[in-house]
């Protein structure tokens, strides 16, 4: 005796069908470690950024570069809430005074970033996978003129 199916039945089986084939596709196209891997890049541009920030400000206050980034945490720079730290392995990031008013920041990502044509990103940077590093100068602040 052969069993029929209704619609509502057939449709079902489809669906769920179609689910797994979805779930399955997004795990093969986007593992959960490449998105770990794109959220650890982002963090660390972001740590970045804060450390970028944190060395204006010292400089802006000492009117030189800090000689290393343990600097940073210095009471009259607090405003700046640096973390100069990578995010997986808590070592902090490589800096090197190049100029008088330049240095380079450098950090190990994960993967290639992905082109981002936005300029008011302040993430936006593109990198390597692998050590890439980011040469950066302070902007120097405009001293006060006496009117008399």
């Amino acid at each position: 005796m052969t069993k029929k199916f209704s619609i509502g039945q057939i449709l079902a089986g489809v669906a769920a069908v179609v689910a797994v084939a979805a779930v399955a596709t997004s795990i093969w196209l986007n593992p959960p470690s490449e998105f770990r891997a794109r959220a650890l890049d982002q963090k660390r541009l972001g740590n970045l950024a804060q450390t970028e920030n944190a060395i204006q400000t010292y400089y802006t206050v000492h009117h030189n570069l800090p000689a290393d980034l343990k600097a940073l945490d210095s009471e009259d720079n607090r405003l700046a809430q640096a973390n100069w730290h990578d995010p997986e392995t808590q070592q902090p990031f490589e800096y090197e005074i190049t100029g008088e008013k330049s240095y380079r920041l450098c950090a190990v990502f994960s993967r290639h970033s992905e082109k981002n044509d936005n300029p008011y990103d302040v993430l936006a940077k593109q990198h390597s996978a692998g050590r890439d590093c980011f040469q950066k100068d302070v902007i120097v602040p405009a001293t006060p003129t006496r009117v008399d």
